[in-house]
């Protein structure tokens, strides 16, 4: 008997990385994988910000949403449809409609990770702002009805409420972990503890980021950031012991890194392993900060003069993940105390189960999402 074909639709450039942290080696035991790329037809300028791809024969890409939409009414029939595409412009609501009509079951999914919150205003302008955004999703989730995806995976208490607000009601939700609380779950063994601090670099600002995509301008430069930033870890590596390693963004594996953060050691791909094996994690907002709050690793946050002035956004992703998680922020144009860094390694228990409720995980147990998948979509008895 011929397995069930799942067809992942997918809107940026596809890596080795995403086939890990999306299980489709573990799915393609029991259905057929194909992935339909899609960034060349949807947003090719956003192909600058990813330095690796995917060459799995499962992958294919498409330059032109026709030749894409040909292709795939030639195999979607009998298949069950992964997508990563929701209706935001005109193409992508077009990619939406073909799904919608497929009459093939579709799923899209809310795994990445936390979705902190943006800048609060008070008084009369944020009752203005409030009565604007739900009467926006309301008509956005009723009009749009007809494209939504018959299933929504959704990971956390934050998750879940963006699923209710952005999606129709028709849509079923399906409790299931975040994309890094999955990988901790599988971790089958740790490595042995080291005396080694872990960055979580996001490429900011040296690298092109989401930046090509949202159109947004850079406001901090390279020389506002990476001199202070090293002298910063240079005082980390005296006061604490630890020396400090870089945790390549998975975008940007293959680029050279050197001229940011000279001879210290960088590594991509194992971010996970990182983390696990680490004294302590510093960051900026990275979702990977999750990772630091499965290993139970202290996290300290460091922003500098040039965010905290700019106004722009990364300065309020920083301060949120501070609030989430209890860990403390520090500019990296000061001078700090050994005291001072000591005390920002206590961690504090309440805001991490907190954020692993809001953030990493719907459910109870540990069943892997393959397997929930399996069971609740793949498998399932309509």
């Amino acid at each position: 008997m011929d397995k069930k074909k799942l067809i992942v639709v997918w809107p940026y450039r596809f890596r080795d990385f995403d086939w890990q942290r999306f299980e489709l080696e573990q799915l393609s035991q029991h259905v057929e994988v194909q992935v339909h790329e899609l960034i060349d037809a949807l947003t090719p300028e956003f192909a600058a910000a990813y330095a690796n791809q995917s060459e799995r024969p499962e992958v294919k890409r498409f330059s032109s949403l026709r030749d894409w939409r040909r292709e795939f009414k030639k195999i979607s029939e009998d298949s069950i449809i992964f997508t990563h595409i929701r209706p935001t412009n005109p193409k992508s609501t077009f990619v939406c409609i073909t799904l919608a009509t497929s009459k093939m079951r579709v799923v899209s999914f809310l795994l990445g990770g936390p979705v902190l919150p943006v800048r609060e205003v008070s008084g009369a302008p944020q009752k203005l702002k409030s009565l604007f955004q739900k009467t926006y999703h309301f008509l956005r989730r009723n009009l749009l009805a007809f494209v939504m995806p018959d299933l929504l995976a959704i990971a956390g208490l934050e998750s879940e409420r963006l699923g209710k607000r952005d999606f129709s009601r028709g849509t079923k939700l399906i409790a299931m972990h975040s994309f890094d609380f999955e990988s901790f779950l599988g971790m089958k063994e740790y490595l042995e503890p080291k005396n080694v601090a872990v960055f979580l670099d996001t490429g900011f600002p040296g690298f092109i980021r989401d930046e090509a995509l949202t159109g947004r301008r850079e406001l901090v430069s390279e020389k506002q950031w990476y001199p202070s930033l090293n002298t910063f870890f240079t005082a980390l590596e005296k006061f604490l012991g630890a020396s400090v390693e870089i945790a390549e963004h998975p975008k940007h594996v293959g680029r050279d890194h050197s001229r940011f953060f000279g001879s210290r050691v960088t590594i991509g791909n194992k971010t996970i392993d990182m983390v696990a094996s680490s004294s302590f994690v510093i960051a900026t907002n990275s979702t990977a900060i999750s990772y630091a709050i499965c290993f139970g690793k202290p996290l300290i946050l460091v922003t500098c003069d040039a965010v905290e002035e700019s106004g722009q956004r990364k300065r309020i992703q920083i301060a949120n993940s501070a609030k989430e998680t209890g860990a403390k922020i520090f500019n990296i144009d000061r001078e700090y105390t050994e005291k001072e860094l000591r005390e920002a390694l206590v961690i504090d228990h309440a805001k991490r189960e907190s954020y692993k409720r809001k953030y990493l995980t719907s459910r109870t147990d540990d069943k892997p999402n393959y397997q929930v998948l399996l069971d609740e979509v793949i498998n399932a008895v309509d």
